[in-house]
């Protein structure tokens, strides 16, 4: 009663002016009114029927007036009149009924027609604000799901158009842009790899923001699916085995007495062949046989053998020197018409290089090593023969005997080592060419359809820096036996490395590129992984309520590098995705973002994903045909994480699984007897890593001789 009591206030103002010094004043007395009427309007209040907070047009509100008298009776036959300003903005009815035709700030007045207690008439106003509700808004770039970059842009440009009778903000997650005076707006978006969240609001600042939510995808590019009726997708370097220069030598020397004997490089297992190698088994018998020289070589001993193996461009170089080499000798020698004896020994330093060349000449021919030459040098030599006689001929003869000896050593390693030791690298790099071809995955879960995959994965081609590595960069390729059910996808979404994410100083590294994930998770995507009835999802409290639910996936699940604060390794975001329930009457699409941390594991020999057991959900409303859908979005939330997500964790942490590499050396016993069981295995020196757009598992290769 604002008015009422104001106005009643004015009126004992102007009833008390005068001399105030009498009694009635002294005591609070009210005036006395003299001659004013008892129906003279003393005070007026205006209100609007119904009482809401904003109106819409073409709706029809009653203004109402009270009237009061002196005594603040209310004064029922007292007339009134009623005004809007701006009148054009309503549609007078009569009797204080309106019809509201423009949004905007209107305000109403009643004045009494007759002269109130001040001698004219008592008016009062009230002021409403008519609004149609949240402005209109419409996006038109980017549609939902879109996958953007890999086409030289760096920015996510967001434009549409805002209609509303009043001024609108639109801002765009949370930064406001400009609209121009037709509507439009356009605004930039800094992306970050992997689902970027767009929230685009517009306000009139007097009703509820009207807003439009979606995922798209960001990509530095894309790899295009394999044309053919199932999905399938080719990575020409999906995966890198980077063997170090400590692959082929770690400069740690052997030790022949350890037991059990290992080593963790080439060249301690080339020493080890050396040190075991049946010399007799290749030299001839005798060693030197002519009209005036017999010399027949019993025994060979063999210690202090010392193997080096350089990676260079296009191979390795391996340099072997024999510390010591002792023959046990036999012969005669002719010297002047005197038989010498030659029983006793010969001690031989000595030393060999070989330069091995190693390629692959195309995806489908295996890796294939060999010896480009072989260089045998005698650096000592020395006669320990009965015969003093036989040591000083020897001595004077030394060169003879240095280039047969030279000659022979030469041809017994051509005809054995030769052979032998490319076949142990070339071996190696062959079980790295196979590890993963032709594998065959199958998926079966209660709420995803079955299907099969394939992962078919060949060494591209042999890479070398001098000294430092040789890599192998492997072509995979990954296909489902499903249908296709995203043929307008762009594919596999790509993230460009600033720098090697393989470091040099470890003796073998796998580097996995998070393409090959998000390849595989494209696949799966696009073989309808996510286009499911998701009735099952619901629990029994809804399911009889429920007319229709429907899951649909509209962009590829992808694994990024975690950012800031984020623990994993990796977090899988699955972005887009579009929920439709029909729930009585009710229905509404929801749209949902699942983002969880996830980890690389080496397990049983296999690399795998691991997610985190509570996912990051994000839902909202896309559409609805009801203004306070049956379900919320903390409802649907809680449905995601405790039914639909143990679903996909399954799906993921089966499909997702990439066996460790083989190195294979042979059966060494055929050099010798004494290697026989020789196994060589790559165990994980340190946890996975992901470096730049790879994970990255440094291993260690151990030979072992039980």
């Amino acid at each position: 009663m604002r008015s009422l009591r104001l106005l009643l206030l004015s009126a004992l103002a102007l009833a008390g002016c005068g001399d105030d010094s009498g009694p009635a004043a002294d005591m609070g007395f009210r005036p006395d009114f003299g001659d004013i009427a008892p129906e003279t309007p003393a005070g007026i209040e205006v209100a609007v029927m119904p009482a809401r907070t904003y109106y819409r047009t073409e709706q029809t509100v009653r203004v109402v007036a009270t009237v009061i008298d002196i005594d603040e009776n209310t004064l029922d036959a007292a007339e009134v009149a009623f005004t809007a300003e701006p009148a054009s903005a309503v549609t007078d009815l009569g009797d204080g009924n309106f019809v509201l035709d423009v949004e905007g700030s209107l305000t109403f007045e009643a004045c009494t027609v007759a002269d109130g207690v001040t001698g004219e008439p008592l008016c009062d106003s009230v002021r409403i604000l008519v609004d149609d509700g949240s402005p209109n808004l419409e996006v038109t770039s980017p549609t939902p799901g879109q996958e953007l970059g890999g086409d030289g842009t760096t920015a996510i440009e967001v434009s549409g158009s805002v209609a509303d009778s009043r001024g609108v903000t639109v801002y765009i997650n949370g930064v406001p842009t400009d609209v121009d005076e037709m509507g439009m707006f356009t605004g930039s978006v800094t992306p970050l790899f992997g689902v970027n969240h767009l929230d685009i609001a517009a306000s009139d600042e007097v009703s509820d923001p009207a807003r439009v939510q979606m995922d798209v995808m960001w990509g530095d590019a894309y790899v295009a699916p394999d044309p053919g009726e199932n999905p399938a997708i080719t990575l020409d370097e999906g995966l890198t085995f980077q063997l170090g220069q400590a692959f082929f030598d770690d400069g740690v020397p052997l030790d022949l007495d350890a037991t059990p004997l290992t080593t963790q490089d080439l060249a301690g297992i080339f020493e080890l062949v050396l040190a075991h190698l049946d010399f007799m088994s290749f030299l001839p018998n005798p060693l030197i046989d002519s009209s005036s020289l017999q010399l027949n070589v019993t025994s060979v001993d063999v210690s202090d053998v010392t193997v080096e193996l350089d990676v260079v461009d296009g191979g390795a170089e391996l340099f072997v020197r024999f510390g010591t080499m002792t023959a046990n000798t036999t012969g005669n020698l002719d010297f002047e018409g005197s038989m010498l004896d030659l029983s006793g020994s010969v001690s031989i330093t000595a030393s060999a290089f070989a330069a091995l060349s190693v390629s692959k000449a195309d995806l489908e021919s295996p890796v294939v090593a060999t010896v480009d030459s072989l260089e045998v040098a005698i650096e000592e030599l020395n006669g320990n023969f009965v015969s003093d006689e036989a040591n000083a001929i020897l001595a004077l003869a030394e060169s003879i005997f240095r280039t047969t000896l030279e000659d022979q050593l030469r041809a017994g390693f051509n005809d054995s080592l030769v052979d032998a030791l490319p076949d142990i690298l070339a071996g190696a790099l062959n079980g790295l060419d196979t590890a993963l071809q032709g594998q065959s995955i199958p998926l079966e879960t209660d709420l995803f359809p079955a299907l099969t995959i394939t992962l078919d994965g060949r060494l591209a081609r042999l890479d070398t820096r001098q000294r430092r590595w040789m890599r192998a960069p492997m072509r995979l390729a990954i296909g489902t036996d499903a249908a296709i059910a995203h043929p307008e996808t762009r594919g596999a979404v790509d993230l460009d490395a600033a720098a090697d994410p393989l470091f040099d100083g470890i003796p073998v590294q796998l580097g996995v590129r998070l393409l090959v994930l998000n390849g595989l998770l494209h696949t799966l995507w696009n073989s309808g992984l996510l286009e499911i009835d998701a009735t099952a999802l619901l629990p029994d409290s809804l399911a009889g309520a429920v007319e229709e639910a429907v899951l649909s996936g509209q962009m590829a699940p992808i694994v990024r590098p975690a950012r800031g604060a984020e623990t994993n390794d990796l977090v899988l975001a699955i972005g887009q995705m579009q929920l439709q329930l029909q729930v009585l009457d009710d229905i509404t699409t929801f749209g949902i973002t699942l983002e969880a941390g996830a980890d690389l594991q080496v397990v049983d020999g296999a690399i795998s994903l691991e997610l985190a057991e509570t996912p990051v959900v994000r839902t909202w409303i896309i559409g609805s045909n009801t203004a306070s859908p049956l379900i919320d979005d903390e409802a649907l939330r809680l449905l995601l994480i405790d039914t639909l997500w143990p679903q996909i964790q399954e799906s993921v942490s089966g499909g997702i699984r990439f066996e460790l590499p083989s190195l294979e050396v042979g059966d060494l016993s055929s050099l010798a007897p004494e290697l026989a069981g020789f196994a060589l295995s790559i165990d994980q020196r340190d946890r996975l890593d992901v470096r730049e757009n790879a994970a990255v598992l440094d291993l260690a290769i151990t030979g072992s001789l039980p």
